[in-house]
């Protein structure tokens, strides 16, 4: 058994189980979770400017609402977190798709709402490199298990 190989798939593989179970936890807060935080029209955890980084699954593809004109995609996360996607008539993505974006709070006098920084993305693409991580600890550590 080569030590250094086996050391370097171990290391791999529990960063790997690490960001797979506790990224989005940690550094992200689902949709759900944001209304929850919600009093009426304020949130009670933030402040105007504070940014998150919001995850969850879309659950509404549509218009916004007449009072809101035709400003772009009306995307709903979670069944909780309207989002307007401005100066788009459509999105890549589907119902049901999750997806991650980051998002800024900004306070008016009667209501705070978030707007939405940069584009939604797809939060498969995160996962699938994190399950890669662990796949590629899994794979050194049998080649450092069977090396001599």
């Amino acid at each position: 058994m080569e030590k250094r190989i086996f050391a370097v798939g171990g290391f791999l593989l529990i960063v790997g189980l690490f960001l797979t179970l506790a990224f989005w936890p940690i550094f992200g807060v689902s949709g759900s979770e944001l209304a929850e935080d919600r009093e009426g029209f304020q949130y009670e955890s933030y402040d105007e400017g504070d940014t998150v980084l919001v995850y969850g699954t879309i659950t509404s593809i549509g218009e916004p609402p007449d009072w809101l004109e035709d400003l772009g995609v009306f995307v709903q996360i979670d069944d909780e977190i309207n989002l307007i996607l401005t100066d788009v008539d459509f999105t890549d993505f589907e119902e049901g798709d999750e997806v991650y974006g980051t998002l800024t709070l900004n306070d008016t006098l009667t209501y705070e709402y978030w707007v939405l920084e940069n584009d939604l993305r797809s939060k498969r693409t995160i996962d699938y490199l994190f399950y890669g991580i662990v796949a590629a600890g899994a794979v050194i550590i049998g080649f450092g298990a069977v090396k001599d």
